[in-house]
């Protein structure tokens, strides 16, 4: 950067170095909130799919039951099929790596079938051992501790997986097993979850030529639906955290809004010199967004740098929240490529650019007398416009986002309604300034009345501030009542459905992908206690509905009738539907299904539902459930087990007899059966508050790096405003005022545009918050939430953020006010 161009740039840069970094700072705060996310949203559905696909990698059908497994015995039928396809049957299962309880996937396939290759390729592996990710640093012959159903074994390795350019890396925790070896570890015999299939070179055999061979029961599907309907059950969650870091970015581009414009005030008079010079205004505009885009670049790039690294620990919580809601997703790390650090790069210098765009016209088209007049204040709002079109705005996206009959995940409404919003509620927050410099007439202090009487006209630089304040506060006040109304209703579900005085589980199982079942001997000697009066078992398996995978689950339902409870939201009480299904039996199946499932398949209470196979029911009630996106379907335990021959149970609810100690019981069958866990109901209940306020972390860091770049914008405000008040100043000074005072009423006048930005900011949050609440978690996820304000909380937010602005402005007020009027003037024409 050379000539007049690095003189008009880089010269008043280096003669503000602060409040260049200010913008700098700004930049790359929203930058590293967008990089974050992506970078950690990338990293755990790689991870995903790599874990939908196994080692299934070029299979391009897939064979399963829709409910249940395969048997291995009816794959003699597919025997025709063989001179076309390559058919590669797959067992999965669940093992838990002792003693960190790490969560692995088991997957035992034909390896003699697959041609046998280790990681050395050096021939057949041990068949009885398992091939691992080389990425687990364990070699060949190492032994690997952990537990499988509840039972500890030690695995050993046999090989490495092999590694190949061009196509996904195995996870590091995949474990592939010979299917027999599989089977025998599993307690599976002759059983199998799916089978992959794909043509041989030169072969194209139809879809229908290959489901004309399947045996009857067995489901035919594309591969790639499986693994994309794994990303989309997920997409929701992914899509909600990307919405929250550009809102951060939206946060930054407010203040950059501003401090742009407050530049071009101070230095008018050198582009009006331009002008008078001959100039053209097309080169002054260059000049302009010559430096936005420096600082956008130069911001972009820091933020790259903090995006990278705040995206290794947003990775870890991404990770256990898709482990937890969908499955197994082993990332830990998240890695920068090209493609992410370009597109960062280009947002960030984007969103200067667009910034500066106002300010840089209005220095071009400006006549040089209105520039070069001296201490020409800058032009007040048109606040009034403002607010009506804000208040428009606030009642189209409330319109938008509550459109009626919308199919279920739909959620574009719900996102434009939430633009609208918050860029409607940040305009209104605006004619909230006048309010308080009318307000200031009404008091006598003369330093409040000077301090507010500037917000009764308020110039852009109020506005913006306001505004940028009003979104950072509407965000945050937005998630706090949503995470509030979701803890309300949690606590309400968690206080209806665990009744048990002890929840048992196989040690090590965790989320959803867990495969982990408790043995039967185990099962049996516990229902057998003395303390022990009655037993729930739970079963569930994945199940195939209308194409599309969520779970079919079973409870003991004479046992769940009378002592335990299903918070029923249709077909009537959950005691009465219990009973009826009960007393049907196998005659008239009945099930009950969780409110996501009603939901995600548009069923209700009295629908018949084809599960295929054969196998048809009527769904008797829907009740409330918060333990998955996917949804269940559940089943008296007979019919289940008639229906799927699956007898072992996922975990038990344990009812104790009168007088019996629910922790002391806990604790001695833990000792006596080390391979499952057993927890009472309020170490249960802690647990789960623990991983709801975990699932949040996240929004929580979002919400502070929104908070954290309008308060840098406050200050950034408040130098500019020292500024353009530099006349009153020096009236004050010469009136024998000092410097305290003088500080004072700035800092009254930025506590003025900051309580203007926090009050717009709790109205903005409060309508957020509906949609969030009432609109985007029954169509995204499907679960009703009751609406619950924090008003503690609220409160608490609003003297928070008064008080950080007071401190973060009260040094920038004192600087100026303490400056020589000399060095005022000079600032002044920089």
């Amino acid at each position: 950067m050379k000539g007049l161009a690095g003189r008009l740039v880089l010269r008043p840069l280096a003669l503000a170095p602060a409040r260049a970094a200010l913008a700098v700072l700004t930049v790359a705060l929203g930058v590293a909130a967008f990089l974050a996310i992506r970078l950690a949203n990338r990293a755990a559905i790689a991870s995903f799919d790599a874990f939908t696909r196994g080692v299934g990698t070029g299979a391009e059908y897939v064979v399963r039951a829709p409910f249940g497994d395969l048997d291995e015995r009816r794959l003699s039928a597919l025997a025709p099929l063989r001179r076309d396809l390559w058919i590669r049957p797959v067992l999965e299962g669940s093992f838990s790596r002792e003693p960190d309880f790490a969560a692995f996937q088991i997957l035992a396939t034909d390896l003699v079938g697959l041609g046998g290759e280790g990681g050395d390729g050096a021939g057949l592996p041990d068949l009885g051992g398992a091939l691992v990710s080389p990425r687990l640093g364990l070699a060949p012959g190492a032994a690997l501790p952990g537990l499988v159903d509840g039972r500890r074994v030690t695995l050993r390795v046999a090989g490495l997986l092999p590694e190949s350019p061009g196509r996904p890396a195995p996870p590091p925790t995949l474990l592939v097993l010979d299917l027999p070896a599989g089977q025998a570890l599993l307690g599976r015999p002759g059983r199998l979850d799916r089978l992959d299939l794909g043509p041989w070179p030169g072969r194209t055999p139809s879809r229908e030529a290959i489901a004309a061979h399947l045996p009857d029961g067995w489901v035919l599907e594309d591969a790639e639906q499986r693994a994309s309907s794994g990303r989309a059950m997920s997409g929701a969650f992914r899509l909600n955290l990307t919405v929250l870091s550009l809102i951060a970015l939206a946060v930054g581009a407010y203040l950059l809004f501003q401090a742009f414009d407050a530049a071009v005030n101070r230095r008018r008079e050198t582009w009006a010199l331009l002008a008078a010079l001959g100039c053209p205004p097309r080169r002054i505009l260059r000049f302009v967004l010559l430096e936005a885009a420096l600082l956008g670049s130069l911001g972009s790039l820091l933020g790259i740098g903090l995006g990278w690294a705040g995206a290794q620990g947003a990775v870890r919580f991404v990770a256990r929240t898709l482990e937890a809601l969908y499955g197994a997703a082993s990332a830990r790390h998240a890695a920068l490529g090209p493609g992410e650090a370009a597109a960062a790069l280009v947002l960030g210098t984007l969103t200067c650019l667009a910034a500066a765009w106002i300010p840089a016209r209005r220095a071009a088209a400006t006549p040089p007398v209105q520039l070069l007049a001296r201490g020409a204040a800058a032009r007040p709002m048109a606040w009034a416009p403002l607010a009506l079109g804000g208040a428009a705005l606030l009642a189209a996206g409330l319109a938008l986002a509550f459109l009626p009959r919308l199919p279920q995940g739909t959620l574009w409404h719900a996102y434009l309604g939430s633009a609208l919003v918050i860029f409607g509620g940040s305009l209104a927050s605006v004619a909230l300034l006048p309010a308080l410099g009318a307000l200031g007439r009404l008091v006598r202090d003369w330093r409040a009345r000077l301090a507010l009487r500037p917000l009764a006209l308020p110039t852009g630089r109020h506005g913006f501030a306001a505004a940028a304040m009003a979104v950072a506060i509407g965000m945050t006040v937005g998630m706090g009542v949503m995470v509030r109304s979701f803890e309300a209703t949690v606590e309400g579900w968690i206080g209806d459905s665990l009744r048990a005085d002890v929840y048992v589980a196989p040690l090590g199982a965790g989320g959803a992908g867990s495969r982990h079942r408790i043995p039967e001997a185990d099962a049996a000697a516990l229902a057998a206690d003395p303390a022990v009066a009655a037993v729930d078992r739970y079963q569930a398996v994945p199940f195939l509905f209308r194409g599309r995978p969520t779970t079919l689950a079973a409870g003991d339902f004479a046992v769940l009738g009378t002592r335990g409870h299903l918070p029923m939201v249709a077909g009537g009480a959950s005691r009465e539907v219990l009973a009826r299904i009960r007393r049907d039996g196998l005659a008239d199946p009945g099930a009950v299904a969780s409110e996501t499932f009603a939901r995600r398949f548009g069923v209700r209470p009295g629908d018949r539902l084809d599960l295929g196979a054969g196998r048809r029911l009527t769904l008797r009630g829907v009740y409330g459930d918060y333990g998955n996106e996917r949804g269940s379907l559940i089943l008296d335990r007979p019919v289940f087990q008639a229906w799927t021959g699956e007898a072992r149970a996922a975990s038990l609810a344990l009812y104790l007899r009168p007088g019996e100690d629910a922790e002391a019981f806990a604790a001695r069958e833990a000792r006596a059966r080390p391979g499952l866990l057993l927890r009472s109901n309020r170490a249960l209940r802690t647990q789960v508050e623990r991983i709801f306020h975990q699932t949040f972390a996240i929004t929580y860091a979002l919400e502070v790096i929104g908070l954290a770049v309008a308060l840098a914008g406050l200050v950034q405000s408040m130098a500019g405003l020292a500024l353009e008040r530099r006349g009153d100043l020096l009236t004050l000074r010469a009136l024998g005022a000092g410097d305290a005072p003088v500080a004072a009423v700035l800092l009254g006048e930025g506590c003025g545009v900051a309580a203007a930005g926090v009050l717009g900011g709790l109205g903005l949050g409060l309508a957020l918050a509906r949609i969030l609440v009432s609109v985007l978690n029954p169509q995204a996820f499907g679960w009703t939430l009751a609406f619950r304000l924090p008003w503690g909380a609220l409160a608490g937010l609003t003297g928070l953020c008064l008080a950080a602005a007071a401190l973060a402005q009260w040094p920038v007020a004192l600087r100026a006010a303490r400056l020589p009027v000399d060095r005022q003037a000079e600032e002044g024409a920089t």
